[in-house]
């Protein structure tokens, strides 16, 4: 007899839920108010796609080691430190920002400061959540996360961060320091150890991080998820990273409503992370991942061709739905996939390859823009996804995803048999029982 699937996410997940939502208001103050005070300290294009490049190069440089970090340490733990640091990061800029002139160079020290942060806060909150909610609960638990992460960024953080931008330099930045330090006191609360009850045995950090490399370059769905990721976000950082001058100067949005601009896009991103998990349900992962995946080509490319403020809009927020359903059914894939004492480092490799192509693709489109204009990303990112999308089209087939979803140990080999025994569930995170979970 079936194990009806569970319905309760539980108090501990709704707990890490509040915290990463007020995380991400935080944010979303940061993410209208920063490229607003770049805008305002150069007109160099390059230079203000230069943020968007070192908040990304930490993915590139960290992803890795931070991997390994995180499966020896209780997870949590690294959770309240990158809270904590990025709290600090920013605060120091607010003072910056009341009582002297902010340069570029501030900005582009603390985008890198920032992304270091994330990485390490990112890496850990995809390693807790499968300790604290079951298996077939992963995608709604991930879309409930997305919804609150774009409502924090777009909704509420986004259209607060231009009107406080807009009374003083300095608000915004304070306001995201705080969000911060609430985000990690919530942390604090969340019972239980989160430490992989078979962590990796003391040795080199090289062996540690070659292991992990070894599992996922073996794994060929994985594998050809990674390097196709890469790619989309490589496509999309190129497009962001000039969006502010874009928007600014093609569409000529005002900066008072360039917040708001962000806000009305994130509309689809929260409707695509609320049903997202039922919607994967009804129509299977890979038609899912199919139309998500190729919807964006169209998108970036009728942003380049027709740049008038309502297409831009309406098709960036069609480009941000099918990426979150996207992005919902990548995590769920990884949590599944990967065993719990190796997850921190497949995941950094895994992460490696599509959040370290960020820093490629912003670099990439300042100097597009530079050279043929603020339109010209938005054709380049659209050829880079269709390289993606060929090679999710060749690597993500229905036996292909039936096969990497048994429990293993180990990853499948190139030619991937569906005839698999599957291995017993060895969860390896000790946690006790969550008094606040009958209230749930």
């Amino acid at each position: 007899m079936s194990t009806p699937p569970s319905t309760r996410l539980g108090a501990a997940y709704w707990r890490l839920w509040t915290a990463s939502a007020i995380s991400n208001v935080g944010d979303g103050v940061l993410l209208a108010a920063l490229p607003l005070l770049a805008a305002r300290t150069t007109h160099s294009r390059l230079s203000v796609s230069l943020i968007s490049t070192f908040f990304s190069i930490p993915w590139l440089l960290l992803a890795l080691p931070a991997g390994a970090v995180i499966d020896r340490m209780d997870r949590r733990h690294v959770l309240i430190a990158a809270d904590m640091f990025r709290g600090a990061l920013i605060g120091g800029l607010a003072l910056v920002a009341a009582f002297s002139e902010v340069r570029i160079w501030m900005l582009w020290v603390l985008a890198f400061g920032l992304g270091v942060g994330e990485v390490f806060f990112d890496s850990s909150s995809q390693t807790i959540l499968p300790a604290l909610v079951p298996a077939d609960q992963f995608e709604r638990a991930n879309g409930l996360r997305y919804s609150a992460e774009i409502t924090g960024n777009t909704f509420a953080g986004a259209p607060l961060g231009s009107v406080l931008f807009a009374v003083a330099v300095w608000l915004p930045f304070g306001t995201d320091a705080a969000s911060f330090v609430v985000a990690a006191v919530l942390a604090v609360s969340l019972r239980g150890s989160f430490r992989s009850a078979t962590p990796p045995e003391a040795g080199s950090w090289r062996g540690e991080i070659s292991e992990g490399v070894r599992w996922l370059w073996r794994h060929r769905l994985l594998r050809s998820l990674a390097i196709a990721l890469g790619l989309t976000n490589l496509a999309f950082a190129a497009a962001e990273s000039t969006f502010v001058l874009f928007a600014t100067q093609r569409l000529g949005v005002s900066t008072r409503l360039f917040g708001a601009l962000i806000a009305i896009v994130g509309v689809a991103s929260v409707v695509a992370g609320l049903v997202g998990g039922w919607l994967v349900g009804k129509v299977g992962r890979r038609f899912a991942v199919l139309v998500a995946a190729a919807a964006p080509i169209f998108t970036m490319l009728a942003i380049g061709a027709v740049p008038v403020t309502w297409w831009v809009v309406a098709m960036t927020a069609l480009q941000a739905m099918m990426i979150t359903v996207w992005s919902i059914i990548a995590v769920s894939l990884r949590q599944q996939m990967v065993p719990d004492h190796l997850f921190g480092r497949v995941n950094g490799v895994f992460r490696w390859f599509s959040w370290g192509a960020m820093p490629i693709g912003a670099l990439l489109g300042g100097l597009v823009a530079q050279r043929f204009g603020l339109r010209a990303p938005y054709f380049f990112g659209g050829a880079v996804l269709a390289v993606a999308y060929v090679m999710v089209v060749s690597r993500l087939t229905g036996p292909a995803i039936a096969a990497a979803t048994l429990p293993r140990d180990d990853p499948p080999d190139e030619a991937a048999s569906s005839a698999v025994e599957p291995a017993s569930d060895d969860t390896p995170v000790d946690m006790t029982r969550d008094p606040f979970d009958d209230l749930f």
